[in-house]
């Protein structure tokens, strides 16, 4: 997606595998691909999450394709430090491509030992037809990250503010795991204190799960909130999180591609979404992430793992007509 800044990748969850292309003298290495590119295929089919039936409105999203993306007005201010809090460098993301250490263009596994070690990986992320994953919550206000936690639950999560609630409690009335904001404590600027405490007071929440391969978003409150898969974004055009339905934001068939399109040499695909709560994003007069009062990042942490994969084995070395074929009949699937 464009606006993705390629940085180091966020403190959020990885485990480095890789696949390149074996060499012509190594057919074992070639059987172990083969499993190792039957094994991504994802059946549409799926169930919803394991143990989750999503709420009667969350069933539109099966039958959803886009996303939608709406500007509303909200709140700009200037941002100020956190008294005994160092200024974050932002959540770091994974380089667009490889730096060292990836196998050079043209190079082959020899033994198969990558290519073993990405079906393993692979194997991490689904179960049967169903795409796994948990999640990783980080807030920020003003730059300054205050929380962070996961979240180990595929349905997902919903975020509030309830300051007595410490971890990802279980909601069963929904399926989602209460994620709670902290208190905005130490701010040095009590006029942004003050905005800050606004905005949370009138949360209300906002709903961020998984429902058959798509993560949806939706607000419940009158704080609106928007989002982008960077905090980096300069489109200059806010995209509104929907109060009405849950609206798709991410489908894991758009990750796959993204992995497609970056052993082709493009960028990686994002990992990441930043939700702004009660404030343009992306800003439309291009201010930056810094600058807004409330940050939230969520890291679908399966997806990070298979980038950070890809990322870690370079794009070079992925390319293979194999590849190329396999990856293709599995986005026919979805």
């Amino acid at each position: 997606p464009q606006g993705v800044r390629n940085d180091a990748m966020c403190v959020c969850v990885c485990v480095c595998v890789c696949v390149c292309s074996p060499s012509a003298e190594s057919p074992g290495s070639q059987d172990i691909l083969q499993e190792c590119l039957r094994g991504l295929n994802i059946s549409p089919g799926a169930e919803g999450t394991t143990g989750f039936q999503p709420p009667t409105e969350q069933q539109q999203l099966q039958n959803q394709l886009v996303i939608g993306a709406h500007p509303l007005p909200g709140q700009q201010q200037d941002p100020v430090m956190f008294e005994g809090a160092a200024r974050e460098t932002g959540l770091p993301e994974q380089p667009a491509r490889p730096a060292g250490g990836g196998a050079a263009e043209g190079g082959s596994y020899g033994d198969g030992q990558q290519a073993a070690q990405f079906l393993e990986t692979v194997n991490q992320t689904r179960d049967g037809d169903h795409f796994k994953t948990h999640f990783r919550v980080a807030v920020f206000y003003r730059g300054v990250k205050v929380s962070e936690q996961e979240v180990p639950n595929e349905a997902g999560l919903r975020l509030v503010y309830r300051p007595d609630v410490n971890d990802a409690v279980l909601d069963h009335e929904t399926g989602l795991c209460i994620v709670s904001l902290p208190r905005p404590v130490g701010i040095l600027d009590q006029i942004q204190a003050s905005l800050t405490q606004r905005i949370l007071d009138s949360l209300g929440s906002l709903d961020v799960g998984m429902s058959q391969h798509v993560i949806y978003g939706q607000r419940r409150g009158d704080v609106k909130a928007y989002w982008s898969f960077s905090k980096f974004d300069s489109s200059m055009q806010p995209r509104e999180i929907s109060k009405l339905n849950p609206e798709p934001l991410y489908q894991v068939k758009d990750f796959i591609r993204g992995l497609m399109d970056f052993f082709d040499g493009k960028e990686s695909p994002a990992s990441s979404m930043f939700f702004c709560l009660g404030e343009k994003w992306p800003d439309p007069e291009n201010k930056p992430w810094e600058k807004k009062l409330i940050m939230v990042e969520v890291v679908p942490t399966s997806m990070e793992l298979l980038k950070n994969a890809a990322v870690e084995c370079g794009a070079s070395s992925l390319r293979s007509v194999e590849l190329q074929m396999s990856l293709e009949e599995m986005m026919d699937l979805y």
